[in-house]
């Protein structure tokens, strides 16, 4: 089985047809998983480690409408444990980690040979 799914991100529309093992156990029924890569092309870096324009990016930024929200989606350059490099950044992602009551580090994606972890906050209602 497959989910198919359109996304478009800032000024492009894209279609991805994502084949996904469908999860059986006793305690749900059989549901379709949807799966997004957000192409390296389509994250731009927004911040970088000391200012460094040249340097390696401490944040990145892509844009995404997911059933017709308009949704930015953040991710922060993190180290070998899973922790956010760019003290100018800690506080807030510690922040959303409270809130979320999660205390452990989350996964992560590579881009440009550095890991990231990301986040989906929705627009404000006036965009």
């Amino acid at each position: 089985m497959s989910a198919r799914m359109s996304f478009s991100v800032v000024n492009e529309a894209s279609t991805f047809i994502s084949p996904l093992p469908i999860a059986q156990n006793d305690a749900s029924s059989e549901m379709d998983d949807a799966a997004i890569q957000i192409p390296d092309d389509c994250w731009e870096p927004v911040d970088f480690l000391d200012g460094d324009e040249t340097g390696i990016p401490s944040q990145l930024l892509a844009t995404l409408h997911v059933n017709t929200c308009p949704m930015h989606f953040e991710a922060y350059l993190v180290d070998e444990q899973g922790e956010i490099c760019d003290p100018r950044h800690q506080q807030a992602i510690t922040l959303v980690k409270a809130a979320l009551r999660d205390d452990e580090p989350w996964k992560s994606f590579n881009y440009g040979g550095h890991e990231y972890v990301m986040i989906a906050i929705p627009f404000g209602m006036g965009r």
